[in-house]
């Protein structure tokens, strides 16, 4: 992850998004139209658009979308019972 911040853009090579600034500490992120936010704000914002970059190719391996894979990993945590998982079978001819 590489984010560059020049004068009035702040980008990166992970993602497509960027932000520019606007003058007197404000920024306005490509992803957030209509809001102005702070210097800080706009580095976490583009922080942010890596990690859903990374999410979504993690996503596709399990051929999902990456909002549902999200969704399912924040609200859908059921721990495993170990007991519950089955013991692996012998694929030999057994002693």
């Amino acid at each position: 992850m590489a984010i560059q911040s020049l004068r009035a853009l702040i980008n990166s090579d992970q993602t497509t998004h960027s932000a520019r600034s606007v003058g007197h500490g404000g920024w306005v992120v490509s992803w957030l139209p209509g809001r102005t936010i702070t210097t800080e704000q706009a580095v976490a914002a583009i922080q942010l658009a890596e990690a859903v970059a990374g999410l979504t190719v993690l996503a596709a391996m399990l051929g999902l979308p990456p909002c549902e894979a999200v969704g399912k990993v924040m609200l859908d945590f059921r721990p495993l019972d170990a007991q519950a998982v089955p013991a692996p079978r012998s694929l030999g001819g057994g002693i």
